[in-house]
């Protein structure tokens, strides 16, 4: 479920740096997954990845570059990612990558960071640390939920992680707040549960609880050609897929077709940039600093008939 699902740490780090020093990007994703009317299918995994960054780097494109940055728009708005994605493959070959602005120089090395847990209320969680298949840009290790269990990691809980540290990265504390679950979603004033069918050509108007200022909803229309995602802000509780998109899904027959919808609650909690003493050594020549993201991305999932 987890997939790729991995978030670049933001703020000071969107430009290259050009103070000289190196990135410590310590990066942990936690999602859980229900079906609409389902709570008792609900599921959750993490996962944490530890790379450092040199200081001419721009961290959004180099964890892009390796595939590292997942695909939901970053802004207000909708866009086809399978055409996106349809666009770089053809433009780079046979592999689809997101469009990028930098490529690697070398692939990133994935960092071991000692023992990792995750503490949600009175849960405690340790992650197990797997190896990451070599795939040209990226290779080492990644930390990961031994199972997808949904108790340990639950909705609108303070989380704090720890790393023990290992002879590359120094011990580590980030800490971060859940958002709650996403409720009473409804589709055209229907409930999501209650809701069979979509019309191709028309708005598709969403509703939801309210949730944080800052947050994200991400609304998803996945069908075997077309990944349609629109971002709204949480506050608002509610937004409505253009008719332009959803024509996108017409049924090339007469025959109704499937289509898979999610709609995501997405929070980041991004810790400031802080200095660290660079455990690798003086003779690297740098400074090492520290930049923590966490990010939840709470998802309700449906499977509706396209007409």
């Amino acid at each position: 479920m987890v997939g790729l699902w991995v978030l670049c740490a933001c703020g000071a780090a969107d430009a290259a740096r050009t103070d000289g020093s190196a990135s410590l990007e310590a990066v942990l994703s936690i999602e859980r997954l229900e079906e609409a009317g389902r709570t008792d299918t609900s599921s959750a995994s993490a996962m944490a990845q530890f790379v450092i960054l040199p200081s001419d780097a721009d961290v959004h494109d180099t964890l892009g570059a390796a595939g590292l940055h997942n695909q939901l728009p970053e802004r207000t708005g909708c866009v086809d990612l399978a055409a996106t994605e349809a666009a770089s493959t053809g433009a780079r070959g046979t592999q689809a990558v997101p469009a990028l602005r930098y490529t690697l120089r070398e692939p990133l090395e994935l960092l071991e960071a000692g023992e990792v847990s995750i503490r949600a209320g009175e849960m405690l969680t340790r992650l197990a640390l797997n190896s990451f298949p070599p795939s040209g840009s990226a290779s080492g290790v990644i930390y990961t939920t031994p199972d997808q269990s949904a108790d340990p990691l639950p909705a609108d809980e303070n989380y704090a992680i720890r790393a023990t540290g290992s002879s590359t990265i120094p011990p580590l504390s980030i800490a971060g707040r859940a958002p709650g679950s996403l409720n009473d979603i409804t589709i055209g004033g229907l409930p999501l549960e209650r809701v069979q069918q979509i019309a191709a050509g028309l708005p598709l108007d969403i509703t939801w609880a309210e949730g944080a200022v800052g947050d994200r909803v991400y609304v998803e229309l996945v069908d075997n050609d077309h990944n349609l995602a629109c971002a709204f802000p949480d506050e608002e509780g509610s937004g409505t897929v253009p008719s332009a998109f959803t024509a996108q899904l017409r049924p090339a027959s007469d025959i109704p077709s499937a289509v898979r919808l999610s709609v995501h609650r997405v929070r980041e909690a991004v810790q400031p940039e802080t200095l660290l003493p660079d455990v690798r050594g003086e003779a690297m020549g740098e400074s090492l600093s520290l930049e923590t993201t966490v990010r939840f991305d709470f998802e309700t999932t449906a499977v509706l008939r396209v007409q």
